[in-house]
């Protein structure tokens, strides 16, 4: 079936979807999971909605022209719906994904990530305690490749100032931790498609700017962290952050304390991911990959240049860390360091701050 056809298909069962949605007393959730080329990760992912304990929900499995075996996945299960595009990027998967959608409120899920079994549940409850939240935002624990648990990151539970505490740190920690009212999404358009990574955040910033948003403690998804993931690759993520972060200028332009709070943000991401450009030269220079190494390097160079320097104390001996363990490895792998002190506020909460800052 080509994607005209698809569409078509989408279109004729739009109108039914919309009834059941009306007929039934619990609101129809819709959940979106881009794929390109994360087969692999598929059927967790599709399991984990699947294992809701909320119902009705809609999902909505979008193939980016993925060159594996996503479709023979996806078409396993009968009670989702499979999309396949062409291949052009995950924003646009997730717009199309979102047209082709029902639900009076929706979540993004990539193919690599999962939900807790009560995640759709814990944000609904959490919207009819904030009725005049436009979204709401839950907690995430992170995974390794294999799906075992690796850690959990906590940020403090914002109930004010929700865009200027964004500003400065993507305290929202993943899109999978949101969902959205449905109207508010129609409202902001979408995802921005212009980019080449960071769109997860740009449509928090957009939805902040706009929109009131609640928060909770409830882990709602696991995020999978593996070094071929696009959060890994660091010059990449230091050109998109840096783009992302200019386009806010002009919208706090003559605000003293949100203008402050920007300029912390630019920081924060220099900071982040000129961390992870360098692990990711150290791992080049591991395999003997000078070109890409020098490469990085330079992006490194022109992103981050002498700011660099600053990096606190107890962060370079983390990178140390990271480089004795790949040293002495003789190849690169995912070393696991010691967490940082969670002193710095550009770094999550520790769960014990967490309950002295619920109080």
């Amino acid at each position: 079936m080509n994607d005209t056809a698809q569409l078509d298909q989408t279109a004729e069962m739009h109108g039914s979807n919309q009834h059941l949605a009306q007929q039934s007393a619990a609101p129809l959730v819709s959940i979106i999971i881009p794929c390109h080329n994360q087969a692999r990760f598929l059927s967790d992912a599709i399991a984990s909605v699947q294992g809701q304990t909320h119902s009705p929900v809609e999902l909505i499995v979008v193939d980016d022209g993925s060159p594996d075996n996503t479709a023979e996945i996806a078409r396993r299960y009968e009670a989702i719906r499979y999309l396949r595009q062409e291949n052009r990027s995950v924003p646009t998967a997730r717009n199309a994904g979102f047209s082709a959608s029902t639900g009076a409120y929706v979540m993004f899920l990539d193919a690599d990530d999962r939900l807790t079994p009560n995640a759709v549940q814990e944000h609904l409850r959490c919207f009819a305690d904030h009725p005049e939240a436009g979204f709401v935002v839950g907690d995430i624990d992170q995974i390794h490749e294999d799906g075992s648990y690796k850690d959990s990151p906590r940020w403090p539970i914002l109930r004010s100032n929700f865009y200027g505490e964004l500003l400065k740190v993507n305290h929202v920690a993943n899109t999978i931790a949101v969902m959205f009212r449905r109207s508010v999404l129609e409202q902001l358009g979408g995802f921005d498609t212009s980019g080449d990574g960071g769109e997860d955040y740009e449509l928090l910033l957009r939805s902040a700017r706009s929109f009131p948003s609640a928060h909770h403690s409830t882990v709602v998804a696991q995020y999978r962290r593996y070094p071929s993931s696009r959060s890994q690759q660091g010059v990449r993520m230091l050109r998109a952050m840096r783009r992302i972060m200019r386009s806010q200028r002009t919208f706090v332009r003559g605000n003293a304390a949100l203008e402050a709070a920007c300029r912390k943000g630019e920081a924060y991401w220099r900071y982040h991911y000129g961390v992870t450009t360098i692990k990711e030269i150290i791992a080049h220079l591991c395999r003997g990959d000078l070109l890409r190494a020098t490469k990085a390097f330079s992006g490194l160079l022109w992103y981050v240049r002498g700011r660099l320097l600053l990096v606190p104390w107890k962060e370079r001996r983390r990178i140390w860390k990271f480089l004795q363990g790949i040293l002495g490895s003789g190849r690169y792998r995912e070393v696991s360091v010691p967490a940082a002190e969670h002193s710095s506020p550009f770094l999550p909460y520790s769960d014990s701050q967490r309950r002295e800052q619920d109080g």
